[in-house]
């Protein structure tokens, strides 16, 4: 786009309420090296001609609009051998429905102000016609060589995982509560479930964390009838209603022939079937990972799973800001074997991110084998980032830092060709302009759409 052009299309998009901030701090510093005079667009348009005629530079690169939750940017061609064209794009923090809405907005008023610029300029003359292209979609990196399932949720396809499943997910999460339901499905196996209560009868803490797994269905009450002289189970019950209808017939025991309603009945609990999916190979795990990835502003579409293995370890990789990001997680320690496994998928998939995930302990030996071979890679000029996290706990924290500073990398290089007009990183500017502007109560999901999702998205041909 003509230079001549372009500090007029800005004017134009000033009057529509877009200010473009680059052009205003510049207009704010020449006032004040006028001290005050009005002749800011004077020296302006003064130094865009020496610009172009001494620097043979551009004066106007492009500009950034901000607004409350995103902020819009315009870059021109020219500026930026990896784009072709005029260049519009919006940065926004975590998941913003009306993102793409914005966007286009903005593309249609570039339009109209910059028809108009050429129609004043061109005295008549015809006008090439104006039309955008939406950007090469961001497709998962990685997941070629993956052989992954795009369904990571083991117990719903939708992205908003039912209540139901995300608050079993969250008792998970605490190791006692695993540990008991594992207990429960072995004692339910060999019908020892009513020894194993027994055996917990006054522990206040396991008969609350009991009560807290059925609510969450995890555990199911259930109700045994059992012959008094052989002890042996002849009916489970789901409800009291099934218990009173039973006990108020005319049934007898097939083992000793006395009436139902005198034999020994007892409340019980049992596995759900949703606890034996989740707990039977780990999947609680990758299904737990990828609720927390939703949530940090990681769009469904860049998930993806592996299957999962029958000892608990499964690999999820996740692209965030065209990053690829390779999860290994374990339900349990991870030792030196499970650490080469996740280096030899690390480099199937070409990861630059190795997250390994353990509900134990992460073995010394294997520890060092990582992290030995993350410097490796650093020497040979590869960016590889290796995290280690113990504990699902702390994950969902440790992952925002880390896509934090990938988002910032990222948006910092995507704005860059500004950066020679505001004298700093604007892409850094934005990033640190969001986080200090955040709520305190909101939560920090600054992920893959920061940048992403719509950022120089569309392009004028």
């Amino acid at each position: 786009m003509e230079e001549a052009l372009r500090l007029p299309l800005l004017e134009r998009l000033q009057e529509r309420g877009l200010s473009p901030l680059i052009r205003s701090v510049r207009l704010h510093c020449y006032e004040t090296a006028l001290l005050g005079q009005d002749r800011a667009q004077e020296m302006e348009q003064a130094l865009a001609a020496w610009a172009a005629a001494e620097d043979d530079s551009q004066y106007v690169r492009g500009d950034i609009f901000c607004f409350e939750e995103f902020a819009l940017f315009l870059i021109f061609d020219g500026e930026d051998e990896r784009r072709e064209g005029l260049c519009a794009g919006i940065v926004y923090e975590g998941e913003r429905s009306e993102a793409r809405k914005e966007l286009n907005a903005f593309c249609r008023n570039v339009s109209e102000a910059l028809t108009l610029v050429r129609e004043r300029s061109a005295a008549g003359q015809a006008l090439e016609t104006i039309e955008w292209r939406a950007g090469s979609p961001e497709e998962l990196p990685g997941a070629a060589s993956f052989g992954v399932e795009r369904e990571v949720d083991a117990t719903s396809g939708r992205s908003e995982m039912p209540l139901e499943a995300a608050r079993a997910l969250e008792a998970l999460e605490e190791t006692g509560a695993r540990r008991l339901l594992r207990r429960v499905r072995e004692a339910h196996a060999d019908g020892s479930v009513a020894a194993l209560l027994s055996s917990l009868k006054g522990k206040t803490e396991t008969e609350a964390l009991l009560r807290r797994l059925a609510e969450r269905g995890l555990l199911r009450r259930e109700l045994v009838i059992s012959c008094r002289k052989l002890e042996r189970a002849l009916f489970r019950l789901p409800s009291p209603d099934a218990l009173a209808a039973i006990t108020a017939s005319s049934i007898i025991c097939s083992e000793c022939g006395a009436d139902i309603a005198d034999e020994k009945i007892e409340e019980l609990f049992a596995p759900t079937s949703m606890a034996a999916t989740l707990l039977e190979d780990g999947s609680w795990l990758a299904s737990r990972l990828r609720s927390t990835l939703l949530r940090l502003g990681v769009p469904e579409e860049h998930i993806a799973a592996g299957p999962i293995a029958g000892d608990g370890e499964a690999y999820v990789i996740a692209g965030v800001c065209r990053e690829p990001f390779l999860f290994a997680l374990k339900d349990g320690d991870v030792t030196l074997a499970q650490a080469r496994h996740a280096l030899a998928k690390q480099n199937e998939t070409e990861a630059t991110h190795l997250v390994v995930v353990a509900t134990g302990k992460i073995h010394e030996d294997a520890r060092a084998r990582l992290r030995e071979q993350a410097r490796r890679r650093s020497r040979s000029d590869s960016l590889v980032e290796l995290l280690l996290i113990e504990g699902v706990e702390t994950a969902a924290s440790e992952l925002e830092q880390a896509f934090e500073r990938v988002s910032n990398r990222v948006l910092a290089d995507e704005l860059s060709s500004l950066d020679a007009s505001l004298g700093l990183s604007v892409g850094q500017m934005l990033a640190t302009r969001f986080r200090l502007m955040r709520r305190p109560a909101a939560v920090k999901d600054l992920g893959a759409s920061a940048v992403g999702a719509l950022a120089a998205s569309l392009n004028e041909f």
